[in-house]
């Protein structure tokens, strides 16, 4: 059965058949059967479908083409004048076959213009707030049948208040647009992007870890950075950039409106933390306090097998919590990498030192400010085994990392 999902071009082919000579019944069933050969579109069904919008086998739909164009002769026989075969294909439904009860007549481009307007955002291209919404539930669906994970990237341009009172709405709209582009160019086939309101924008990322997804945003992020950088107008660089947040299914939300809301506060998270960034959302426990390592002299070394002996290096810890730390480092370790840590307690000789191992998911380089060059690594705990997050936690309080209130600190998100 054919769908309206058929390629452009092939469907402007097949209307172009009904704008030559169809006076010869035979070679125009001969044309439909040569493109159905050529391109494995069901010519006749798609034909019907494009003209009708109703659905037919293919075999059922070349019965009623044969059918139309028999009535197509009786009708110009009949009026003794020229009959178009779209003509003919309407009253073949109507009072032949009867398919067609109260049928509207539209011009077809027309109709094909605002069926995509009910889709698409007319400003940007992309996927409109509607659309989007039945989307990511039908998504969830799948997702929650098939036990597969999905991550959704909430973007926001930074100060786009500003750049519009700046250069005016009608700039602005352009930067809009831009800005969609770029994103349409930086996601696969299988994602979905769309303007979710004024300056923001929603991208479904199916069967994507949040790692993945931020390396999806991280990757658009520095496209609109870089493309913004060089980009002037009235002689000045323009300099727009975003942030983005992002959250996962099923382990940050279950429901579409939460997953977005959960994805929104990321956002945030990444607005608070200085703009033009990306933030995960990691959920914590609620006795997942951070607490300050600076103050407590925590001492974290990261093993690197090497051929000869471990590379052991000691670490700026800034703050550590049950789920993960957060530490500065001369070394930019890549996203998802996984490492080996090593924790002790810098005050105690000879102290008890706990193995731990953990996936890096945030690199920062560090504010021109900071005593030492480097660059800031959070890392999310990996537990293999229950008794090795309750081993961390007893760590934490036998070498007293806990014993006075924690300072509120940067999270990993």
């Amino acid at each position: 059965m054919a769908d309206s999902g058929e390629p452009d071009r092939i469907r402007q082919q097949l209307l172009d058949l009904l704008d030559e000579d169809v006076h010869n019944q035979r070679w125009l069933l001969e044309e439909l059967d040569h493109i159905s050969a050529e391109t494995g579109v069901r010519a006749h069904s798609a034909l019907l479908l494009t003209l009708t919008h109703l659905p037919f086998e293919d075999g059922e739909a070349r019965a009623h083409w044969e059918a139309i164009l028999l009535h197509h002769e009786e009708l110009r026989q009949q009026t003794g004048r020229a009959v178009g075969v779209r003509l003919a294909v309407f009253d073949y439904f109507m009072n032949v076959n009867r398919r067609l009860v109260n049928p509207k007549i539209i011009e077809l481009s027309i109709f094909e213009q605002s069926e995509k307007s009910a889709t698409s955002d007319w400003m940007t291209g992309l996927h409109n707030r509607n659309f989007f919404r039945s989307n990511l539930l039908t998504e969830l669906r799948r997702c929650k049948r098939f036990g597969l994970v999905f991550s959704l990237l909430y973007l926001d341009i930074d100060n786009f208040r500003d750049l519009t009172e700046r250069y005016g709405r009608a700039v602005s709209d352009i930067f809009l647009k831009e800005v969609a582009v770029l994103i349409k160019n930086k996601i696969r086939d299988i994602d979905i992007a769309a303007r979710w309101s004024g300056e923001e924008f929603l991208v479904a990322l199916p069967e994507t870890e949040r790692m993945g997804a931020y390396v999806v945003g991280e990757r658009i992020r520095a496209a609109i950075e870089q493309h913004f950088r060089q980009r002037e107008h009235a002689g000045k660089p323009v300099r727009l950039t975003v942030s983005g947040g992002i959250a996962e299914y099923p382990s940050d939300a279950g429901v579409g409106e939460q997953l977005i809301q959960i994805a929104a506060e990321a956002l945030y998270q990444a607005k608070a933390r200085g703009k033009n960034r990306i933030s995960v959302f990691f959920r914590e426990k609620r006795d997942y306090i951070r607490f300050d390592t600076r103050r407590k002299q925590l001492r974290v070394q990261i093993l690197e097998p090497d051929i000869d002996e471990p590379i052991e290096r000691v670490l700026r810890t800034k703050n550590i919590s049950r789920s993960g730390m957060l530490f500065d480092s001369e070394v930019a370790y890549p996203l998802g990498q996984q490492l080996e840590l090593a924790c002790s307690n810098s005050n105690v000789q000879g102290g008890e030192q706990i193995i731990l191992h953990g996936r890096v998911v945030r690199v920062e380089e560090l504010e021109a400010a900071a005593p030492k060059p480097g660059y800031e690594i959070g890392v999310l705990f990996i537990f293999q085994w229950e008794h090795e997050e309750s081993r961390l936690a007893d760590f934490l309080k036998r070498e007293k990392v806990d014993s006075s209130q924690p300072e509120p600190q940067k999270s990993l998100s």
